[in-house]
């Protein structure tokens, strides 16, 4: 009979004891959280492991990985904005000057990679650059494991988008199959196709890393005043 509440007693006594330690362990860990800002690096990051990078979406059905820039020479305007056009030539000089005029027009139109992409056009593009695998593993652990070393809760946009780099999958028939579009001005990456990245994977912390990728390899990645 002692020995029965004794066992009892003991029992009680764990269970209470275990449930302190338990309830203790989560006040701790939610105290921690807690303490953290964003930004803040991640005590338990682990970065992503080249194989699994290189098995993620587009990069496995890539055959060749390119990275471009364009409108480098471009300044971002607002949505809408137009040019009037000249007045009529009424002398030689004139017609002269407005063909010039239509001619800079031209060069000046904005470069739009999914119209070139559709159109197999790609004259608009200024730079470019093949990667090697080396290179291309380079880049997948900018894209992949930059943000995961932060603590970040919420992904901010800022609207505006003018790329003038990009990133171009191809196939094995030298197809593009996908692309990714940096906008380095603006912190704005867009894919195609839609959500190739998650949300969290295209924090503020990954741009200035892409852009020191970019720059790396000799690509420019901000306007360029036309001499």
């Amino acid at each position: 009979m002692t020995s029965k509440i004794f066992i009892l007693i003991f029992s009680v006594f764990f269970i209470f004891s275990f449930g302190q330690k338990k309830k203790k362990k989560a006040v701790d860990l939610l105290s921690e959280y807690n303490s953290y800002r964003d930004g803040d690096l991640r005590k338990d990051f682990k970065p992503i492991p080249p194989q699994k990078r290189m098995a993620r979406f587009p990069f496995n059905k890539a055959a060749k990985v390119k990275i471009i820039s364009y409108n480098l020479n471009l300044k971002r305007t607002s949505a809408g904005s137009y040019t009037p056009p000249p007045p009529p030539p009424k002398t030689r000089e004139d017609s002269i000057n407005l063909t010039r005029y239509y001619d800079s027009i031209r060069k000046n139109v904005k470069f739009e990679l999914r119209e070139a992409v559709k159109h197999s056009n790609f004259e608009g593009i200024q730079e470019s650059k093949t990667l090697t695998h080396s290179e291309i593993s380079e880049l997948t652990d900018v894209i992949y494991n930059t943000c995961n070393k932060y603590y970040i809760s919420v992904v901010s946009t800022s609207g505006c988008f003018f790329p003038r780099n990009a990133i171009l999958f191809y196939d094995k028939n030298d197809e593009i199959f996908a692309h990714f579009e940096v906008c380095f001005e603006c912190s704005g990456i867009e894919s195609s196709p839609k959500k190739m990245l998650e949300p969290i994977e295209t924090c503020e912390y990954l741009y200035p890393d892409l852009e020191k990728f970019f720059k790396s390899k000799g690509l420019t990645t901000e306007y360029v005043k036309r001499k």
